[in-house]
């Protein structure tokens, strides 16, 4: 049956490419149907460095990838996000040969938060990165703490692994305490005393009582510390000396070396240690892991560039509040003028909660933005054009995405669009089809 699993799962992706479609989940979920235990079988004899979090995961996932490709290894992934258990299963089943053995030694799998419960105990992997837990997708986990909670259960079920963990983030960290797998903690050498439109609240994940800081990087992240025990552990991995571009000091245990992270943000310099600690962890050289946050291929729709308009256009995912705010700080950074889109649908891969929406500090582009003009798309367009409108930014509704690009293609200034996750895909379908590019499984 495992043998007949894996290749309808390849016959399937080769007939859905033929006709350029992603082939990203089916194949897998038919593999899944006639032999549930194939994905234990796909992960056997590769080295798997899976991936986990609310935010970061696809592009601490490309870092982790040209980490291990920088070491001279064969790596596969799940480039095109496809997180649950069948892309997962696809992605795995697609590495095999027909007939015995793998094309690739090493894999990089990005992991759903919940799907982790589920795949972890299956694929085993060497190291499991958690990027960070902030409240997203409030309908599908209800609180964040069962996120965690899934997260936790997996690993219990594969002692062996090795889980690399962002010190700073109260709910992350708090998986150590849920199960006995080692922990290499990594995070920031020194914190700021105020975030950026934060959002996120600062209670104790154990014990609920509210969380004291000594600093803040942002969100929730920082040093903290609770009266009943609970606190930041030192990290092994750390950004030392971070410059306002981004690069910094990385430190792994006795070792240091710069790092220049190809995408701007805090949040980007997290991502760029978080990946050396899964890639060193795993065997690979600090050198080479730095190397890698600077040269890796960008995830698609973070920080992505479109030849649109005449400055440009750059479309950044968003899905949640602390997403959102960093986001926003780093539209704001862009001292000229600026035309922002704000596409957002509420699907189930968006999360059917916008609350966040309400919660996100948009009043920042009012005070500091410089954005002269705002468009907005999508499902919910008439909720993100009342946001916008609160904080006095006009705005006009586009329910077409090729008007919308029609009239972003005479746009003098550059142009920032903010997608959540199923508008993003299909507006940049639809880039991609006129301007070209990439498909986002590619």
């Amino acid at each position: 049956m495992i043998f007949f699993a894996c290749v309808v799962c390849k016959a399937t992706h080769c007939l859905l490419r033929l006709f350029n479609y992603g082939a990203t989940s089916l194949p897998g979920a038919l593999a899944l149907k006639i032999c549930p235990e194939v994905l234990g079988y796909a992960a056997k004899n590769v080295d798997i460095i899976a991936v986990t979090g609310t935010n970061g995961k696809t592009t601490s996932s490309r870092i982790v990838e040209r980490a291990l490709q920088n070491e001279g290894r064969s790596v596969c992934a799940n480039r095109s996000g496809a997180n649950l258990m069948p892309g997962i299963t696809a992605t795995l089943i697609l590495n095999l040969r027909l007939f015995g053995g793998v094309k690739c030694e090493s894999a990089v799998i990005e992991c759903d938060e919940a799907a982790c419960r589920l795949v972890l105990g299956k694929m085993k992997p060497r190291v499991l990165l958690v990027t960070n837990l902030f409240r997203d997708q409030l309908d599908r986990y209800g609180t964040v703490t069962r996120a965690r909670d899934c997260i936790a259960e997996g690993l219990r079920t594969t002692p062996e692994t090795v889980a690399a963990i962002n010190a700073d983030c109260p709910m992350a960290a708090s998986i150590a305490r849920l199960c006995k797998n080692r922990i290499v903690y990594y995070g920031l050498s020194e914190h700021g005393k105020h975030s950026v439109g934060s959002g996120e609240d600062d209670t104790c994940p154990v014990c609920g009582q509210r969380l004291g800081y000594k600093g803040i990087s942002y969100a929730s992240l920082g040093e903290f510390s609770c009266a009943c025990g609970f606190k930041r552990k030192h990290p092994e991995f750390f950004a030392g000396s971070v410059l306002p571009d981004g690069s910094f000091v990385l430190h792994a245990r006795e070792e240091k070396t710069l790092c220049a992270p190809a995408l701007p943000g805090l949040y980007n310099v997290y991502n760029a240690v978080g990946a050396a600690a899964a890639a060193v962890t795993d065997g690979a050289a600090l050198k080479n892991a730095s190397d890698a946050a600077r040269s890796f291929d960008c995830g698609f729709g973070r920080m992505e560039s479109f030849p649109l308009g005449k400055c440009g256009a750059k479309m950044i995912l968003i899905k949640n509040t602390a997403a959102a705010d960093q986001t926003i700080a780093e539209v704001c950074r862009e001292k000229d003028d600026k035309t922002l889109v704000l596409a957002v649908n509420d699907r189930i891969a968006d999360g059917t909660d916008i609350s966040w929406l309400d919660e996100a500090d948009f009043g920042m582009l009012a005070r500091r933005g410089g954005v002269k003009r705002a468009c907005v798309c999508g499902d919910r367009a008439e909720d993100a054009k009342k946001r916008l409108e609160r904080e006095n930014i006009p705005c006009q509704s586009y329910k077409n995405y090729d008007k919308l690009i029609a009239y972003l293609a005479e746009e003098e200034d550059p142009v920032f669009i903010l997608p959540t996750y199923t508008a993003m895909l299909e507006l940049r379908a639809r880039l991609v089809r006129k301007l070209g590019g990439k498909n986002f499984w590619e």
